[in-house]
């Protein structure tokens, strides 16, 4: 529990109890959150509304935060426009990736996975709470913002004269990905300002788009360093 986000309900198991660690989390937890709403349940229950074969005897339910386009520019780092990615295993890896890297934020087109999805929740290993996101967002609306704002956009792509160890990212920069297979339409494409390609060896045809997300940013982290 590294930052405190507003829960309004814990519901708790005597499975919690029988270990140490449990006990101890559940002490942890209700003296950060002590105005939250506690429920008191059988395993059976917990079982009931958990999505996993073997819950851990806890579960909460958390407020989300409305966020807005403004919220991104104000924090330094790279803005990724994720278009249509429909793998939450994939999502919530670029989320953790994004934390780790020091990504300002996320904006997610209509048709995105998901962010809340317990997948998405479980693969991001908490960075969901930590790296500000919008969903359901206008790529071309949030395109025309962010260069009002002075942001160079960028798209990847798998061909391009450009390589990624080519781009200067010392300004502030938007990144688009789209899916492995479809990539990005060519309305979007027409309205960036380049787009580079990740060097791979010729008997690869695509890198998975989590992995792309992270070598990408931490591009920008090495030059900045």
């Amino acid at each position: 529990m590294q930052q405190a986000v507003p829960m309004r309900k814990i519901a708790h198991s005597p499975r919690l109890e029988k270990t140490e660690r449990g006990a101890e989390l559940l002490s942890a937890t209700r003296r950060k959150f002590p105005n939250s709403e506690w429920l008191y349940v059988s395993d059976e229950v917990i079982g009931t509304i958990s999505d996993t074969q073997s819950h851990q005897g806890i579960l909460a339910v958390l407020e989300k935060k409305d966020r807005r386009i403004e919220e991104l520019w104000q924090r330094e780092g790279m803005i990724l426009l994720l278009y249509e990615l429909q793998d939450p295993g994939n999502l919530g890896t670029i989320f953790r990736v994004a934390d780790a890297g020091g990504a300002a934020g996320l904006i997610l087109s209509p048709l995105t996975s998901d962010p809340y999805s317990p997948k998405v929740v479980r693969a991001s290993m908490g960075s969901l709470f930590r790296v500000p996101f919008l969903v359901n967002q206008d790529p071309a609306y949030c395109l025309q913002k962010l260069r009002s704002r002075g942001y160079q956009i960028w798209a990847t792509t798998l061909r391009s004269e450009r390589s990624l160890w080519a781009v200067d990212f010392s300004r502030p920069a938007a990144v688009l990905f789209g899916q492995e297979g479809a990539g990005l339409p060519k309305g979007l494409m027409a309205a960036v300002d380049g787009s580079f390609t990740i060097p791979m060896s010729p008997s690869a045809e695509s890198l998975n788009v989590a992995m792309a997300v992270g070598l990408v940013i931490y591009e920008a982290l090495r030059q900045k360093k």
